[in-house]
This record gives C-alpha cells, structure tokens and sequence, in this order.
C-alpha cells in the first residue's frame, strides 16, 4: 500500500509539472529553430512575419504531436500571446537578439543556451519568473499597433508590485497545503482580510486589454494568472459550466501546481523532490539510433541536438553519426563525455559497439586538426623539452605535447618561454 501511495504522489507531482516542463522546452525549440533558420525576419515594428511565424508554430506544434499550423496564416504574432512571450523572454534572456543593422531575429551561441540549461528547472522557473515580475518588456495587454517596449525598461511601479505580491501569496499558498495543490480561492480569502478589491467580472473577454484601462490589482492578478504564470506552468486552470453550459475560466478555478515551490525562499529536499524535470525514456540502439519517449524535456534535446542528427515529433528520433559527433567533439566534448551523457539519460550501459565507433571516431577527430592563432615551441632535442615539462612551475606552459621535440604553447605561454630557453643557453627564434 504504502508503495502505490508514493507512485501516484510522484504522478501527479510530474503531473503538475507538465506546462512548466513544456514552457522550457518550447524555449529551447524557439531558439533552436530561430539557430537553423540562421534568422528569422522581423517587420518594420518590429514582430515576426507571418512565414517566420508559421516556422515557429509548426516546430512546436510537432513537439506536442500536431502538425497543422494553418490557422498561423492569416494571424499576426500578437495573436499568439504565449508565442510573443517565449519570444520576448528568450530576448530578455539574451537567448535572441535582433540584428543591428536589419530587421532579423538571431539566436545566440550554443554555450549560452548550454549555461541555461544547465540549471536544475527550479532555478530556471525562478529566473523566468523574476524577469517578468520586474520586466517592463512585456504589458498585460500587448499593443500590435504600438512600438514594441524596450527589454530594459522597468515595469509601472503599481504592475510590479502587484505581481510581485501574487507570487509571494502563491509561494504561501503552496507552503500551506503541503503536498496538494491549493485552489487560488484562498487568494480572494486574504485579500478580503487585507481589505482589498476582490471583485473580478467572471464573464471577462480579454483581462489583459482591461487591466491596460484599469490597473487595478485584482486585473492585474487575474491578466497574470490567465497569462504568463498559466504559461510558465506555475498554475493550471480549472473550469465550470454556466448556466448556458458553456465552460468558462473562473478566478476562483486557478489553482497552484508543483512548480511554485520554486517560489519559496527556502530550497529544502521535498522542493528539489517536487520539481524534479523527469523527461520520457531515451533508448540508445546498437544501430546508433536514439529514439526519446515524451515528455520531450529540453536538457534532452539540447544533448541530442548537440551530437545527433533526427526529426522532431511527439517522439523525437535521432541517428549518431561521424559528422554530428566530430562535430560536438570540435565543440569540445570527449568520447567519454559523450558516453556518460548518454548512459545517464538512458540509465543504462551504452551497446558495446556504439562505445568503441564514439572512441574511434574521436581518434579520427584528433588526427586532423585545425587551430588558429597557435603558439608552437619546436627544440632540437627532446630532452631539452622534457627538461621544460619536468618544471612544475613551467608545466603548465605547455598545453600539449605534439612529438618529442615539438609542444603546443598555452595561450601567452611564448614571453615566460623564451626567457626559460634563454637561461638555458638556447638561443631562440621568433617565427610569425
């Protein structure tokens, strides 16, 4: 009993977890897309054509399984609010940029996407979730007419603090109930004791157009919860039948998910436990295919991508090649890097003959290899190098010996050398 009461516990949590897992990944595949597109075009204001924009949709549309994106046609980017958020946050995030000199949006290098990555999802959700609060880029109801706002700017004193309370109300709300998650009705519950407005029309066509006119902090919480933070995974959305039988939002039908834990000033071992990004089974052939179950996650695809080539669907498939893996060993992975990424995603040994094809391939890398701006030392004899190499405050000059009279300098190694070489009598010359 005890068991089957832990396995449901861990369900429902990755449950819960599952729109904040998503957002990450979408954040990835945003700029993965914008990285192979080499760019994607902007209009004179400032947003994605209506091409570009139907690349986006249709990338993330596979990931979840859909593949009509039709409907992105004759629609502009503002149309897809939670599009123009990723958008504008991987901007904030210094994950996009614009090109200085043309309407184009470009992707930032590999290694900033790997440094965001590897944060654990709470210190991602986190980060996500302070640059909104604080973030003046993104109003609660985005103007399609009006220039875009700076990513810089600050947000309206009154719009910050209004979000910055509901998230501190969300982290208490989720501290209190322990493992459940808690209906935002007890929101409303200490407004009334605070002695605030708690009035929210239920029938509300657009909250995000309303709190441009109003600004009034129960708009404003209810354009965050029905816009980013449902986004971002921190709340999920019940509903109700009316009267009319037709199924509407209520303020009262937000709830808090998991993924608020991340809210709380205290990080113990059940918040590490609660937000743990459990991605679907990764399965590694002995034909070098890597087939990834969902939940796509997006450290896993992020790995794969790095040193595979594949097609992305529900389920993403990848094949390992000499081309991909050399290239992810010029990026300066090893063979064994490689293979302890992919046993730990697997959670099983790699096939012996995908092991020893990722070692041979790394020794046909290593043979042929071109550097720039190298600083080369080439001595007469080898003993006067192994003499070098034997000096424990000069070793680490030496980045790599290539023959027995031949090294490879460290970067601004050659001046502290050719002082050694002179105190050893060796007369040296400079070469450009």
């Amino acid at each position: 009993m005890g068991d089957e009461k832990s396995t449901t516990t861990a369900t429902s949590a990755e449950v819960e977890l599952a729109e904040a897992t998503r957002f990450q990944r979408d954040l990835y595949l945003y700029w993965r897309e914008v990285q192979l597109a080499n760019g994607l075009p902007l209009t004179t204001r400032g947003y994605l054509t209506r091409s570009a924009l139907r690349r986006i949709l249709q990338r993330l549309a596979s990931a979840d399984g859909a593949h009509d994106a039709a409907s992105a046609q004759e629609r502009a980017e503002t149309d897809h609010l939670r599009l123009f958020f990723l958008r504008r946050l991987l901007q904030r995030m210094n994950l996009l940029h614009t090109a200085p000199d043309a309407a184009k949006l470009l992707a930032a290098d590999s290694a900033s996407m790997a440094r965001y990555l590897a944060h654990p999802l709470a210190e991602r959700l986190r980060i996500c979730a302070r640059l909104w609060v604080a973030g003046g880029w993104w109003p609660d109801a985005p103007d399609p007419h009006a220039p875009l706002p700076r990513l810089m700017s600050p947000a309206p004193p009154r719009l910050a603090l209004a979000r910055r309370r509901l998230l501190e109300q969300l982290a208490r709300v989720t501290g209190a109930t322990n493992d459940a998650p808690a209906p935002l009705s007890a929101l409303a519950a200490n407004r009334r004791a605070a002695g605030v407005a708690k009035s929210v029309p239920a029938r509300s066509a657009s909250p995000r157009r309303r709190v441009a006119q109003a600004g009034r902090e129960d708009e404003i919480w209810l354009a965050a919860l029905s816009g980013p933070l449902l986004w971002m995974g921190f709340v999920q959305q019940q509903t109700h039948q009316d009267d009319a039988g037709a199924t509407m939002p209520a303020f009262q039908g937000y709830t808090a998910t998991s993924a608020t834990y991340a809210l709380r000033d205290a990080e113990d071992e059940a918040t590490r436990t609660k937000l743990a990004e459990t991605p679907g089974r990764v399965i590694v052939q002995p034909n070098f295919e890597v087939i990834a179950l969902p939940p796509l996650t997006a450290p896993i695809l992020w790995l794969l991508d790095s040193c595979a080539e594949g097609t992305l669907d529900q389920t993403a498939r990848y094949r390992l090649t000499r081309q991909t893996v050399a290239a992810a060993y010029r990026q300066g992975w090893s063979a064994a890097t490689l293979s302890a990424q992919l046993e730990a995603v697997t959670t099983a040994p790699l096939p012996a003959n995908v092991r020893i094809t990722l070692d041979d391939w790394e020794r046909h890398v290593e043979r042929v290899r071109l550097l720039r701006d190298v600083q080369l030392l080439e001595v007469r004899e080898a003993a006067l190098l192994d003499t070098l190499l034997a000096d424990r405050a000069l070793a680490s000059l030496v980045e790599r010996r290539l023959t027995p009279t031949a090294a490879l300098l460290a970067p601004d190694a050659l001046p502290r050398v050719r002082s050694w070489l002179l105190r050893q009598g060796e007369l040296p010359a400079l070469i450009q």
